[in-house]
């Protein structure tokens, strides 16, 4: 990794680019550092080596691959307490319970103010 995470610093998992564009901008736009995965395993190879400094995640639910966003967004609560998770979705909502108690659940399209509160409640 060429540049250091710190606590101020999200980490975007989504398979669009251009969607990861957008969250990245929205996070800088809220103060912190985004960091960018195109798969939950890209991003729990990212975590594993600096999960603790990391104080969000957002995370897309439909991802290519064995891991779904949910998935994802349970194991990181589970592993690292601390990070805020974020879950978007243009498709369907999560069911009551199936996301970690922590997490906050925007739909795609999302409103700029909507996701930056979600990002910004610690």
């Amino acid at each position: 990794m060429s540049k250091q995470a710190g606590r101020k610093s999200f980490l975007i998992v989504d398979d669009e680019p251009i969607v990861r564009m957008e969250l990245s901008e929205i996070v800088r736009d809220c103060g912190y550092e985004p960091w960018e995965a195109g798969s939950t395993a890209e991003a729990l190879g990212i975590l594993e080596h600096a999960g603790e400094a990391f104080s969000g995640l957002i995370t897309d639910v439909n991802m290519p691959g064995t891991r779904n966003g949910m998935v994802l967004a349970n194991h990181v609560q589970f592993m690292w307490p601390h990070i805020r998770i974020v879950v978007v979705s243009a498709g369907r909502r999560p069911f009551s319970g199936e996301l970690p108690d922590n997490a906050r659940f925007v739909p795609k399209p999302w409103d700029d103010e909507q996701l930056a509160s979600a990002i910004a409640i610690n």
